[in-house]
């Protein structure tokens, strides 16, 4: 596939990024597209772009120290490697798909090659060591050559104390992949038609910021709609399922507990269950309410929320 790379010079590259960050696809939104983010959607995504909720996040330590150990991470690879870095203040896109952006960390001098920086949290070091590298952190590297031209991206991560890193080489099958998905996704989002809609919580929490006024007391009427009729039904029978399933959970633990008689703790075949009294202690809001109500008034906090609910009734019939 032959793919034209263009590149505009960004003198402030941090502000550049948030401030128009919804008008293009960079490489951090490639995994989101590929369902591979943990914590976005691509529906979650598809709202940002569209301007439906906000993408921006407040700057906190975490972006703040990430920014500031992107030198650090490229001086730790630099003595690893034996390998020459160069800082890049470029905007790289695609002549044939101008919404496919790349903003890169580093160049590698004498390849034509990239260093991506990480930074990352320590319970993350188990993964590392064994070679796991998240895999929406591929799909990135796979972004950025594609808009760069790039034959090869080192991800070097810093997972304090330890660092890490691997490479990952160009691969024309996965970018073509690469490109038709995001080609679609932006369609998605010019034709401000939503993407599928997962099971996620980042996409249940888009969907209570999208639609967090709950509007008036309007009624609407989806009889008519097979796929959410199709979506009740299932939901039935899933109910169905959780609570046949919640029976036979609630009796292995049964025995579990009626072997275990007064005992805390029993030991088994690669199990340690622990069975021991708890003491929660709470306030008497009613009785708190009705002796101290001026106390109760000072302190009670009120919030708002949609409330789902399904309700089951009697299907209307129809005269045809």
């Amino acid at each position: 596939m032959k793919l034209t790379v263009q590149k505009e010079l960004v003198q402030d590259m941090a502000e550049a990024v948030r401030t128009d960050r919804d008008k293009y696809i960079g490489g951090s939104d490639a995994g989101a597209i590929f369902g591979l983010n943990p914590w976005k959607s691509a529906y979650t995504l598809w709202c940002e772009k569209t301007g439906k909720i906000s993408g921006d996040i407040p700057d906190n330590d975490a972006m703040k120290t990430g920014r500031d150990l992107e030198a650090y991470v490229a001086e730790r690879f630099m003595e690893a490697t034996g390998k020459k870095v160069r800082k890049d203040n470029h905007r790289y896109t695609l002549a044939e798909y101008p919404f496919m952006v790349g903003h890169i960390d580093r160049r590698i001098v004498g390849e034509n090659a990239i260093l991506e920086c990480k930074t990352a949290n320590s319970f993350q070091t188990s993964a590392y060591e064994a070679g796991n590298f998240p895999k929406q952190y591929y799909v990135q590297c796979q972004h950025y050559m594609a808009v760069t031209g790039a034959n090869r991206v080192y991800l070097a991560v810093l997972c304090f104390p330890h660092f890490y890193w691997t490479v990952y080489d160009r691969d024309e099958g996965e970018i073509a992949a690469l490109i038709t998905m995001e080609n679609m996704f932006w369609t998605q989002v010019t034709d401000n038609t939503p993407p599928e809609i997962d099971g996620s919580e980042s996409t249940e929490r888009a969907i209570s910021q999208v639609y967090s006024s709950g509007g008036t007391d309007g009624v609407i009427n989806l009889a008519a709609n097979r796929e959410i009729n199709d979506s009740l039904e299932m939901l039935e029978a899933i109910k169905e399922q959780i609570k046949d399933l919640k029976e036979i959970q609630t009796a292995q633990e049964n025995r579990i507990k009626a072997a275990m008689e007064d005992n805390a703790v029993a030991l088994a075949d690669g199990y340690r269950i622990t069975w021991k009294e708890q003491i929660r202690t709470t306030v008497d809001s009613k009785a708190l309410k009705a002796k101290h109500p001026e106390i109760y008034d000072e302190y009670v906090k009120t919030s708002s929320s949609r409330v789902f609910r399904i309700t089951k009734t009697k299907k209307e019939v129809s005269d045809d």
